[in-house]
């Protein structure tokens, strides 16, 4: 099974190309990870490559409660130990290996969270409503930075990449999808400057390519991924010409000479973004969304993706990789469990 056979990334060797996907579970009270995620991951350590749950690069990115952030002492300390237990976890696949994910929510965020206004590149609100401390909330119109405080956001990621090399994490992934921050720039629906980082395609990835050079600061390139979701619309996110809009993303990220491109593979009509991303990023190709052992190994043997990332299945299956090798039945994942912010669920199968 070609799904289960070892891959080079980089310089980083792989056992397998199973993925643990980013999974945010809403366990890390005050914005610190929870002792439980150290077994949370562990267990999982089996995989190929764990991608962490999306994890906030300031307070103010913090868009759900009980999300992890990677900006302060005491969150990278947290999140060491997890690193720590992953990488010293036995078995198959033994020493996992484990990107974190940096995220910032923009515009998905409510001062109910940090006493501020939420950061967005246009004051365009969100569908829907926001669950707050303070119970679920009408978005508010975000704040809309000048030119001159782009740097300071770009500097937040930065930071958070800093940190995640003080914690040990093999890499990074940035998260540029499901209408996070570096989403909201790309896409025309949210980003309606006109200034250096608007307007054009050109111009609305300005902002999502300057957080890759400044992580490129911290991190070699090839530890450095990027994640996009092309055929998503959450929170009403959208753009007029997402393929045009994120096949010229891909090019210029594997000019960047990036690691690899996570793929969230939801459809765009009958086409799916893997079609138009795989011919111009030249590196490797995850996929993820809904994928299960039979499609997964389609898209590897037909060479459409080089890794796949699971979500529900390793939630609900934390021995996942040995499943998949025996052909066993997997357990299905129980979404009552899936913010509860308890055990059951999260830290076992």
């Amino acid at each position: 099974m070609k799904l289960l056979e070892p891959y080079r990334l980089g310089d980083l060797d792989l056992p397998n190309r199973v993925v643990m996907a980013p999974m945010t579970r809403n366990r890390a009270v005050g914005q610190v990870q929870h002792p439980w995620a150290i077994e949370h991951y562990s267990v999982r350590a089996a995989a190929g490559l764990i991608l962490s749950e999306s994890t906030q690069v300031s307070a103010r990115g913090q868009g759900a409660f009980d999300t992890p952030g990677l900006h302060t002492p005491e969150q990278t300390a947290a999140w060491k130990a997890v690193v720590d237990a992953v990488h010293a976890a036995q078995g198959p696949g033994a020493g996992g290996r484990i990107m974190a994910q940096l995220g910032h929510a923009g515009r998905l965020s409510h001062s109910d969270y940090q006493g501020l206004p939420p950061v967005a590149p246009s004051a365009v609100l969100p569908a829907g409503f926001v669950r707050t401390p303070l119970g679920t909330k009408s978005y508010e119109e975000p704040y809309v930075p000048t030119a001159a405080e782009i740097p300071a956001l770009v500097e937040e990621f930065a930071h958070a990449a800093r940190c995640a090399r003080q914690a040990g994490f093999d890499g990074v992934e940035l998260h540029g999808a499901h209408g996070f921050l570096l989403d909201q720039f790309l896409q025309s629906g949210t980003n309606q400057r006109s200034d250096a980082y608007g307007g054009s395609a050109k111009n609305r990835r300005r902002f999502a390519l300057e957080v890759v050079e400044a992580v490129k600061g911290v991190w070699p390139a090839g530890r450095i991924g990027f994640t996009v979701s092309p055929g998503g619309n959450h929170k009403g996110i959208h753009d007029s010409d997402p393929v045009t809009t994120f096949t010229e993303l891909a090019q210029a990220l594997s000019a960047a000479g990036l690691g690899w491109l996570h793929v969230a593979n939801l459809p765009l009509g009958e086409l799916f973004p893997s079609e138009f991303l795989r011919p111009v990023f030249r590196r490797t190709l995850i996929v993820s969304e809904g994928y299960t052992r039979e499609s997964a190994e389609l898209a590897v043997t037909q060479g459409n993706a080089d890794l796949v990332a699971f979500g529900k299945a390793f939630t609900a299956n934390a021995d996942l990789v040995d499943k998949l090798r025996r052909g066993d039945s997997l357990e299905l994942a129980d979404p009552k469990t899936f913010y509860a912010g308890g055990r059951t669920g999260y830290v076992g199968p």
